[in-house]
C-alpha cells in the first residue's frame, strides 16, 4: 500500500472530512466543520491528507497552542478510515506531522486520547514515543457518538517530545523491543467467567509500576457499557493518584500470551533528555 501525505488545499476536499469523521466516530456532535478546518489553517494549523490512489482515506488535523509553559502544536484530530486501518496509515500521518512541526521550529506536539482504547495506547505510546502524567476527568462532557455514548470521556493529554533523545529510542524500537523486567501490577485486568474485571492489588512504593486495562474495552462482559463505566471510573482514580505522586506513563505492553489485556508502564523521575531515568 503506496499511501501519500499532502496538504489539503482544496475546500472540497476539507468538506470531505466531515463525511470521514462521521463514518470514523460515528456520530454528528463531534464533526469539525470544514470551515474551522480552514480558518485554522490559514492561521498556522496543519491540515494532511493521506491519499490511496488520489483517494482521500485519512487526515491528521492540528493547530498551534501553548501547554504547561511550552510553545506546541496540539493535534486535534487523527482520522483513518475503517478499511485501511492497521496498516500504518495513522503513523505515517504523524510522522509527517511532526516533519511540520519541526520545520515550523515546534519541540512538542500534544493531544488527547481515551486511555482505555487499547489501539490507541499502542500507536501513541509505544509507535511514537508519546509520555503522559496529565488525566482530564470528563474532558469533553457528555458524548453521544458510538464510541463515547454512555461513558465519562476521561482523556490523556500525551506529550510528544518530538525531537527528544527518547523519542529517537523510542521510534527505533517501537513495541518491538523485548520486555523482561519484574513490575508491579498495581491493577490487573483479570477474567472472572464472561467479564473483565479491574483488580486493584495495592501500591507498592517502587520506581516503575504497572496498570493493566483490557485490550477491547467494547467487550469486557455481559454487560458491557456497564463493565466501561466501571473500567473508566476505577482507572480514573488510579492513574489520578499515581499522576500525583509523580509517575509517567512511559510504555504501553501487549501480553503475547493473553488476548485480553495491555500493560500501561509508569516511571517516576523520567526525563526524556536523560537517558538514565528510563526503564
Amino acid at each position: 500500500m503506496h499511501v501519500v501525505i499532502k496538504d489539503i488545499e482544496d475546500p472540497s476536499e476539507v468538506k470531505l472530512l466531515e463525511d470521514i469523521q462521521r463514518e470514523v466516530w460515528k456520530g454528528e456532535e463531534i464533526v469539525v466543520p470544514s470551515y474551522v478546518m480552514i480558518a485554522a489553517r490559514e492561521v498556522g494549523g496543519v491540515l494532511l491528507g493521506a491519499y490511496l490512489d488520489d483517494k482521500l482515506i485519512g487526515f491528521v488535523f492540528g493547530f498551534q497552542g501553548e501547554f504547561k509553559g511550552y510553545r506546541c502544536m496540539y493535534s486535534h484530530q487523527l482520522a483513518v478510515l475503517d478499511p485501511y486501518q492497521n496498516y500504518g496509515v495513522g503513523t505515517i500521518l504523524k510522522l509527517k506531522q511532526r516533519e511540520d512541526a519541526l520545520r515550523r521550529g515546534f519541540k512538542l506536539i500534544v493531544w488527547t486520547y481515551d486511555p482505555l482504547r487499547s489501539k490507541n495506547a499502542i500507536l501513541n505510546i509505544n509507535k511514537l514515543g508519546c509520555i503522559t502524567n496529565t488525566y482530564l476527568p470528563n474532558h469533553y462532557g457528555e458524548m453521544t457518538d458510538e464510541l463515547n455514548r454512555g461513558v465519562p470521556s476521561d482523556r490523556f493529554m500525551v506529550e510528544w517530545w518530538i525531537d527528544s533523545k527518547w523519542y529517537f529510542r523510542r521510534i527505533r524500537y517501537k513495541y518491538y523491543e523485548d520486555w523482561n523486567k519484574d513490575i508491579h501490577i498495581i491493577l490487573e485486568a483479570r477474567r472472572e467467567e464472561e467479564d473483565i474485571l479491574p483488580i486493584y492489588h495495592g501500591y507498592l512504593n517502587r520506581d516503575t509500576i504497572g496498570v493493566e486495562i483490557p485490550v477491547d474495552i467494547d467487550n469486557v462482559g455481559r454487560n458491557p457499557q456497564e463493565m466501561k463505566v466501571t473500567w473508566r471510573m476505577r482507572t480514573r482514580e488510579v492513574f489520578t493518584e499515581l499522576f500525583s505522586m509523580g509517575y509517567i506513563i512511559v510504555r504501553y505492553m501487549l501480553y503475547k500470551n493473553h488476548d485480553y489485556k495491555g500493560v500501561y508502564i509508569l516511571k517516576k523521575g523520567f526525563n526524556p533528555e536523560d537517558p538514565g531515568s528510563w526503564i
